[in-house]
């Protein structure tokens, strides 16, 4: 069912701009940037030079342009469809890794049939590409905590290098590193452990931040939207940029469809070095206005990123029909999250470690976002493989209690779960 729905959604779509069920999104930024690159011409719009968005995912638009040309976005959709397969894949990898072999196929399944994760396949977004990481992330994260082996170490800086090129918000990864390669007591061993993959991980990032040290003249380094999404956290938080807050949105004297355009308008702004500066400082005056009010601003936006209210409650300008398949996505994804807590709890019991570190993974991630933006789209690819790897287990500890799965003997697993499922009471 999976597998159907992300290729009927692909047909619908075929090589269009815009992808099925969405009702705006930054897809044209993305494609523009690609074509940019594909003639030649680098980051930029109209000839500026620009650190909006991640460089990862319009270099594979641009190579995919001077490739395919005309048919580039169909074949960039099907690369989608692939990459959220092999999401769903290491999702059950390393759902037996925890759990056992008896999770594998189950967490395979509810990964490919998860709305929220399903939802992207069609999208000319980065969320595809990152779900697919993550996934492939947590496998070796787990991997790192059960065994004594380099090599995971090594893929998880890989891993977080690569997703630090396709989102700016995955920024916290090397934290997650850090705290999962050290051990106890700690050692000489346990340094090198943590600078290793965090070295793989500057490798990857360092010709990104070269280049905009170089074009910006040190005025920037990792990214140029800091100051905007700073600031719309505080005035449109959800993000949703509803058209009827234009004036809202340019306090800082510009907003993005005015830079992301390949229109000779663009010439007439600075460069983004200064309308990140013209931001940010927009930014501290509205946070400061905020007051003691930031608190419950800050509790609205924790609900839009954990509980998916914003596509309750911010969709006002789509159809009634898209309203009411995101309201049962939203449903759908209630039900996942109470499950994967159950599953979370049920891991805790016998891998408190691994448990600990899902757990800093996802404070982390949260508090990252809360000066800026939050969303179900910024939640999706960074947590969501992690509630559907807790969703296979807890689900299969239940089919294997009720009889419907017959559990393993342990020397049939290819690894030795962290979690006997093979004792459902336990």
């Amino acid at each position: 069912m999976g597998l159907l729905a992300r290729l009927a959604l692909i047909w619908r779509v075929g090589g269009a701009p815009e992808g099925a069920l969405t009702g705006g999104s930054d897809a044209p930024a993305y494609i523009l940037l690609g074509n940019a690159i594909a003639h030649g011409k680098g980051l930029t719009y109209v000839g500026q030079p620009t650190a909006l968005r991640a460089p990862l995912y319009p270099l594979m638009l641009g190579f995919l342009d001077r490739s395919f040309g005309s048919y580039s976005l169909l074949i960039m959709r099907f690369v989608q469809f692939i990459a959220a397969v092999l999401t769903a894949f290491f999702c059950a990898e390393t759902a037996a890794q925890l759990w056992g072999q008896n999770s594998k196929w189950t967490t395979f399944a509810f990964t490919l049939v998860m709305p929220t994760l399903l939802f992207f396949t069609p999208q000319i977004l980065t969320e595809t590409f990152t779900a697919c990481f993550v996934s492939l992330f947590l496998y070796f994260l787990v991997q790192a905590r059960s065994k004594e082996s380099w090599m995971p170490l090594v893929a998880m800086g890989t891993c977080a290098g690569i997703l630090m090129l396709l989102r700016f918000n995955a920024i916290f990864l090397p934290l997650v590193i850090v705290c999962a390669a050290f051990q106890t007591p700690i050692r000489s061993i346990s340094t090198r452990r943590a600078i290793v993959p965090l070295v793989v991980a500057a490798v990857i990032v360092c010709p990104w931040v070269i280049r905009n040290a170089i074009v910006f003249h040190g005025g920037i380094l990792y990214s140029s939207q800091t100051g905007l999404t700073a600031l719309q956290g505080v005035l449109s938080p959800a993000g949703r940029t509803q058209p009827w807050e234009s004036n809202t949105w340019k306090r800082a004297g510009w907003w993005l469809s005015d830079i992301e355009t390949d229109n000779p308008i663009r010439l007439q702004f600075p460069s983004e070095v200064e309308l990140n500066r013209q931001a940010k400082y927009q930014a501290y005056l509205a946070w400061k206005s905020e007051g003691f009010h930031a608190f419950r601003l800050l509790t609205k936006k924790v609900c839009y990123f954990w509980l998916s209210t914003d596509q309750l409650l911010e969709t006002a300008s789509f159809p009634r029909s898209q309203r009411i398949l995101r309201a049962a996505g939203v449903f759908f994804y209630w039900g996942t999250l109470a499950v994967a807590i159950l599953g979370w709890l049920r891991l805790r019991t016998a891998a408190a470690r691994i448990a600990n570190l899902l757990l800093l993974y996802c404070i982390a991630a949260t508090v990252l976002h809360l000066p800026f933006t939050m969303n179900t789209r910024l939640r999706v690819p960074l947590i969501d493989p992690i509630l559907c790897i807790l969703v296979g287990g807890e689900l299969s500890a239940v089919f294997v209690g009720a009889g419907v799965f017959t559990p393993k003997p342990e020397s049939q697993d290819r690894s030795e779960p962290l979690y006997d499922l093979t004792t459902p009471d336990r």
